[in-house]
């Protein structure tokens, strides 16, 4: 699958203070000067009070360096290499490369799935979000949606498959939680002006819960996300890519029927513009129960984790939009 043009917009968004700049980096402002004055990188300007400015572009710059030097890339190499890394061979690494498990639980959350269940199985959502609440001014929101939501989630479903809960309390402990990812997805920094990452389940998938939490850690890392949920039909992809032209159409599904469901998706998408076909990805536990289906559908499997998923999104939307063509 061609990797889409991720075009920016001419009318980015205001300009980043050097604070937000290292809030969203991770790069000291010390650090930042040091590369301005010793590489010329990145480009800024000022206010009237002498005061750096960022564009989205330095900003998408200074990840895509940082991404690099966090896999032990010396600094200066890093930065020249953003003029001489070919973009297609980049993308195309990053979709199939070996991502190293860099991520483990936070231990100071392992008691909270439990607790947050006790509260949704008693019917107490005023309970439930107090627990919420109080955590995420603790924690980052990444480890609250991958060490608290994502156990609630799969504990939720285990209990209803086992025939513990009944299908009420499935229903209001899931939608509960579907109803909080939503929130935190509508609520997340403002995005960048690049074309948006489409996420869906694929056709006769009903399970969203891994899509939400994919949604919310996307748009935390502030890339644009269309959230299409529940079973989308494949017949909608022509005319949905014509409009939105997306840099990414992600796919989820829990079930092989939908996973089989889901390899017939070139059939529907047929490039009705100039512009490259948005690259296809997916995952899901289909595809980690059965990892031959990974070979009956076309595209690329994003990992077997949801962790996995959006580090690989990440790292592609960043190639996409700070190489050169």
């Amino acid at each position: 699958m061609n990797s889409s043009n991720l075009t920016l917009s001419p009318q980015e968004d205001s300009p980043f203070s050097i604070g937000a700049v290292t809030q969203i980096t991770g790069i000291t402002e010390t650090t930042l000067r040091v590369w301005e004055r010793r590489y010329h990188f990145p480009h800024t300007s000022r206010t009237s009070g002498g005061r750096r400015q960022y564009s989205q572009q330095a900003v998408l710059q200074l990840q895509w360096v940082k991404m690099h030097m966090d896999e032990g890339v010396r600094a200066g190499r890093a930065i020249r290499a953003r003029s001489l890394t070919d973009r297609e061979t980049a993308v195309a690494t990053t979709l199939h490369e070996l991502l190293l498990p860099l991520r483990t639980p936070d231990p100071t959350l392992v008691t909270l799935p439990p607790v947050l269940l006790d509260a949704l199985l008693a019917f107490d959502s005023a309970k439930a979000a107090m627990i919420l609440n109080e955590a995420i001014t603790k924690h980052p929101l990444e480890n609250i949606v991958l060490d608290v939501i994502g156990p609630a989630l799969s504990a939720i479903g285990e209990f209803w498959s086992n025939g513990e809960v009944e299908v009420a309390t499935e229903h209001f402990a899931t939608n509960f939680l579907r109803h909080q990812l939503l929130v935190w997805m509508r609520t997340s920094p403002p995005p960048y002006r690049v074309n948006p990452i489409i996420l869906a389940c694929a056709p006769e998938e009903l399970h969203e819960g891994s899509l939400l939490m994919l949604g919310v850690l996307l748009r935390q890392l502030r890339w644009p996300v269309l959230y299409l949920g529940q079973s989308l039909p494949l017949l909608d992809l022509s005319a949905l890519v014509d409009r939105v032209m997306p840099s990414l159409i992600v796919f989820v599904a829990m079930s092989e029927i939908a996973a089989l469901a889901l390899a017939d998706w070139p059939l529907w998408l047929i490039q009705q513009t100039e512009m490259p076909l948005p690259i296809i990805g997916y995952g899901g536990r289909a595809f980690v129960e059965n990892t031959a289906l990974a070979d009956l559908v076309p595209g690329v499997l994003l990992g077997t984790t949801i962790y996995e998923g959006y580090q690989r999104i990440h790292r592609v939307m960043l190639n996409l939009a700070v190489l050169q063509p």
